[in-house]
Parts: structure tokens; C-alpha cells; sequence
């Protein structure tokens, strides 16, 4: 029955607690969602959307993870080895994932300061073009001669906007 009771407070704990950081986390990232007042009303939802929706689901995974640890303690299971086994999977995973989870975090801070929507006409490390698609994984840059060239985020570094999609 104690089990039962540790195992709830726990749950009960980790809820709120991704509730209350959850909420910290929409009210620092309004400031950047007033950026895209002159997008195009499609793009605006999806922005705001993502930019509410992603660092929620990184934090509330971190917390499950944290939660569970101290679930397995309810239970007797030793949490030093269990805490050591999930550091090491999680490093091993994080190493073999880092390419993609820096385009990651650099397509969420694109996405923060509103830098590429698609339509944008720009310049990317000198490949000039129209964005045709953009993802927190890739920017697709059609050119003149109609090629697509897909950047990914973490290899977005020097960008000109010549004229960027207004609402329409």
C-alpha cells in the first residue's frame, strides 16, 4: 500500500512539476512569437505551435525519465546502477544523434527569431534562392534554374534576406 502511495506521489509530483516548467516555458517564448505579424496566417499557426510545443516535450521526456528512476526506487530496484545504465544510453544515443539534434536546436532558434518561412527570397552561405519548404531538420532552397537544394539547419550560418513572404 506504501508503495502504491510513494509510486502516486511521485506521478502526482512530476505532473505538476511539468505543468508549472511547462507554463515558464510559453511565457519566455512569447516574446518571440509577436516576430511573424506579417506571415502569412498558415505559417504563423505552425510556428507558434512548434515553438510552444517542442521544448515542452524535450522537458516532460526529461522528467518521465527522472520519474521513472524514482518509481523503480519505490519498488527496491537499486537506482545508482539504473541511473548510471540510462546516463550511458542516453550518451550513447545523444553521440550518434548529435548531427541531427544540432539541426535541431539551430532550426528552433531560426524558428524563435522568425529568420526563414517559406517564400522568403534569400541567401544561404551563398546559394541564393527562395525558401520552398523549411523544417527544425532542413531548409529546402529552390534557385533560379529550379534546382532544390536542402541545407540542414546546423549548416545555416550566413543568411540575406532580399524579400521575405508577407501576408497574402
Amino acid at each position: 500500500m506504501f508503495i502504491g502511495i510513494r509510486v502516486l506521489f511521485i506521478a502526482v509530483i512530476f505532473e505538476i512539476a511539468a505543468y508549472l516548467l511547462g507554463k515558464k516555458l510559453e511565457n519566455m517564448a512569447s516574446p518571440f512569437a509577436a516576430l511573424d505579424a506579417n506571415r502569412d496566417a498558415k505559417w504563423r499557426v505552425a510556428r507558434r505551435a512548434t515553438l510552444a510545443k517542442s521544448p515542452k516535450i524535450v522537458l516532460r521526456s526529461l522528467l518521465y525519465v527522472a520519474a521513472l528512476i524514482l518509481i523503480a526506487d519505490a519498488f527496491g530496484v537499486p537506482i545508482l546502477p539504473l541511473s548510471l545504465a540510462v546516463g550511458g544510453v542516453l550518451l550513447v544515443v545523444c553521440a550518434a544523434l548529435l548531427p541531427v539534434l544540432r539541426d535541431y536546436v539551430q532550426g528552433f532558434v531560426l524558428l524563435a527569431e522568425d529568420s526563414l518561412a517559406p517564400g522568403d527570397a534569400v541567401e544561404i552561405n551563398g546559394h541564393q534562392g527562395i525558401v520552398e519548404k523549411w523544417t527544425l531538420r532542413a531548409t529546402w532552397l529552390k534557385d533560379k534554374e529550379g534546382r532544390v537544394l536542402v541545407l540542414s539547419n546546423r549548416d545555416v550560418k550566413d543568411v540575406t534576406i532580399y524579400r521575405r513572404k508577407e501576408q497574402g
